[in-house]
């Protein structure tokens, strides 16, 4: 028996979040981009040969030259209807890695941030990393750091009230630029060369699970995903059994809802201009 949230609306999402599967597809087909299915997306492809049935979001990651390329070609190269938004384009967004999002559908966080975009799939670079274990924890309690500095930029300060909890973002509002915190942590993601490194990074990930031996990316696998073939890692068994164990055995519980709101035939401009509107009357 599926959980609950296996409904009739969480497969109109994925079959959205689809489209924009197929379109990354295609331009890392025409453009010779190399891309893999990531955590839930890649877990997904292998269980279910699809989205995970109660799943609602994909993830991809693309080697950091082939991220670099697409990130700054999207725009032209994208199918209209999407758009890839990063904090290099918009300093409000905030994560350290890129999105691609459906215009024509309204996405708000879980988390109380205040920027709002269309339905997306997280697009994740993958950087080199070093083999010295030293080097490694001092890169990643800088991260940490400036990751959560964003965090505390961004975030709604009262969204626990108007008590001590708003004083930390406040303070770091008020000490630090969100800007400036994206160019740090992008000059972090990058401090070790991709094509030099024999171990690779997903930064989105503690390094207990994030870092790999660049030959479990490889050469990307064609895998069956829902009525097309996505790619996947060279090793992927490999990857998810590293991820999550014993990956073929089903959860006991799900994993919170990633958005707080949710319209697939809004456009999320429109969504946006709707709101300041209101808040102006």
């Amino acid at each position: 028996m599926l959980p609950e949230r296996a409904n009739d609306q969480t497969r109109q999402l994925q079959l959205c979040l689809l489209g924009i599967l197929k379109a990354i597809d295609l331009v890392c087909r025409e453009h010779q981009l190399n891309y893999y299915l990531l955590a839930g997306s890649c877990l997904g492809a292998i269980r279910h040969q699809g989205f995970i049935p109660w799943d609602d979001d994909a993830d991809v990651g693309l080697p950091r030259p082939d991220y670099d390329r697409l990130v700054a070609h999207a725009s032209e190269w994208l199918p209209e209807g999407y758009e890839l938004v990063s904090g290099a384009s918009n300093p409000q967004y905030p994560y350290s890695f890129a999105r691609i999002h459906d215009c024509r559908t309204t996405y708000i966080l879980r988390r109380q941030f205040g920027f709002v975009g269309g339905l997306p799939v997280d697009v994740y670079p993958l950087d080199g990393m070093t083999t010295n274990k030293m080097k490694r924890k001092w890169h990643y309690l800088r991260f940490s750091l400036q990751k959560k500095l964003l965090y505390f930029c961004l975030i709604d300060p009262y969204k626990h009230g108007r008590g001590l909890h708003s004083l930390l973002p406040l303070a770091v509002r008020h000490c630090c630029n969100a800007s400036s915190l994206h160019r740090k942590l992008d000059q972090l993601q990058r401090e070790f060369d991709y094509e030099t490194s024999t171990m690779v990074a997903d930064h989105d990930y503690h390094p207990d699970k994030g870092v790999l031996p660049k030959e479990v990316f490889g050469q990307p696998q064609k895998v069956s995903f829902e009525d097309t073939q996505l790619c996947t890692l060279s090793q992927a068994d490999r990857y998810l059994r590293h991820l999550y164990g014993n990956y073929m055995e089903l959860p006991k519980e799900l994993p919170p809802q990633n958005f707080r709101f949710l319209d697939l035939s809004m456009p999320y401009r429109d969504y946006v201009r709707q709101q300041k509107v209101e808040g102006s009357v």
